[in-house]
């Protein structure tokens, strides 16, 4: 009795998955040793998407999977050893998702559902990094991640996202950044240069702007803001500082500056229209400002 090759089963399992798929394509091209990928464009209704993937070098991973999907693209890049790379599209139209990593031990991963119009990318080059982004129920937002470093991390969400934008960029080692979006035509930037950062933004509204920057080593700062028209921006400047801004209302504007060590800064405003700014120089300053 003769058996199923592997070659065979494989073709068997494909057709008997791919009922209603229709016009896809998957490029894969792989060098090196131990490398690992897969492209999966199976199931109802997914059509007209690409799926592009190059690995080069030693023991690299990488998935890529389109379900249910329209007109989507997915770019999986890999240079150097032992990245892991994985991106998931469902149930969407005319998404964009692309995954750069050089260097080794790297993990990305874009997961995009029920969404239009939506990129995400990630790029990363060091060693053990870590990136994720989610975009579910998102129309016409983007989410940018860029390391370039050693043990960085990052994650951008945007939920019911109408027109967001989130960017991260890290250079150094051990930064964090997290960036949460919910509503309309929110804009969130962070950029971290050197050593144990920490950095994050919150929006649930329409309008708002959050930017951070942090240079130097162990710097806390943290925007959340709820409402419409908020502004919130961060900047710091050497060690071990901390500033926290919270929004609720309409057309709050905050602004905190910080230069030298152990500092530390809370500005909370409820209401219309309040403006508040802080700038520390120097260090073991504490700052509150309550509107």
């Amino acid at each position: 009795m003769k058996t199923f090759t592997p070659i065979a089963a494989a073709i068997l399992l494909a057709a008997s998955g791919s009922a209603f798929a229709a016009n896809n394509t998957a490029n894969l091209t792989q060098v090196g040793v131990g490398n690992g990928a897969l492209a999966n464009q199976q199931g109802p209704t997914t059509n007209n998407n690409t799926i592009n993937q190059f690995q080069g070098g030693f023991f690299n991973g990488a998935a890529a999977v389109q379900a249910g999907e329209t007109g989507s693209l997915i770019t999986q890049t890999q240079l150097g050893a032992a990245n892991g790379a994985f991106s998931l599209q469902a149930g969407g139209i005319a998404n964009n998702a692309a995954i750069l990593q050089v260097g080794a031990v790297n993990g990305a991963a874009t997961t995009q559902v029920a969404s239009g119009l939506s990129s995400a990318s990630i790029t990363q080059v060091g060693f053990f990094n870590g990136a994720s982004v989610l975009q579910a129920v998102s129309l016409l937002s983007s989410a940018s991640i860029t390391q370039v470093g050693i043990a960085n991390t990052a994650s951008a969400v945007q939920v019911l996202s109408l027109g967001n934008s989130s960017t991260i960029n890290q250079l150094g080692i051990a930064n964090n950044a997290d960036s949460f979006q919910s509503g309309i035509l929110q804009s969130s930037s962070m950029t971290q240069v050197g050593l144990g950062n920490d950095a994050d933004t919150r929006q649930i509204g329409l309008f708002n702007e959050a930017d951070i920057l942090q240079v130097g080593l162990a710097n806390e700062a943290d925007v959340s803001q709820l409402g419409l028209g908020n502004s919130g921006s961060t900047a710091q400047f050497g060690f071990l500082n901390d500033s926290y801004i919270g929004q609720v209302g309409i057309g709050l504007t905050a602004s905190t500056t910080q230069l030298g060590g152990f500092n530390n800064v809370l500005v909370g405003q409820v209401g219309l229209g309040d403006t508040a700014t802080s700038l520390q120089i120097g260090f073991g300053n504490n700052g509150l400002i309550l509107q």
